[in-house]
């Protein structure tokens, strides 16, 4: 498919298609006409791509990540992992506006509190 092509059915711009292209995460091919040439499986790359953006990935990293080969019980771990964490985003989101209206002093309690589980959380991301 060209570029314009995987542009369209994956809502992601040709100049971010390109970017992706020259920085390695995307492979393309070119035609006796010069236009590149991307297989189907560009869809699911560039969507893989987008779920590792929203983890925060550098680019090289997504690189490291694309090109590490599937192991399908790291895949099952890794899609446990995010929807884990897409949870816990959805709870955070509703506990930050439980607490935009609380008294400062319930604040407070609540941030102290916190303090002392920040340390585990911490050791948790680490170990990722």
């Amino acid at each position: 498919m060209k570029i314009g092509e995987i542009a369209k059915l994956s809502g992601v711009s040709t100049r971010t298609i390109d970017y992706y292209t020259v920085s390695g995460l995307l492979r393309s091919e070119r035609s006796d006409t010069n236009y590149r040439l991307y297989p189907a499986s560009t869809i699911q790359t560039l969507e893989r791509i987008q779920l590792l953006k929203k983890q925060r990935m550098s680019i090289s990293e997504i690189k490291e990540v694309l090109n590490t080969p599937e192991n399908p019980e790291t895949e099952l771990l890794v899609d446990e992992v995010y929807e884990e964490f897409e949870c816990l985003q959805r709870k955070i989101t509703s506990l930050e506006e439980q607490l935009k209206d609380a008294p400062s002093s319930v604040k407070l309690h609540v941030s102290k509190t916190l303090e002392h589980q920040l340390a585990a959380i911490t050791s948790l991301i680490a170990l990722l």
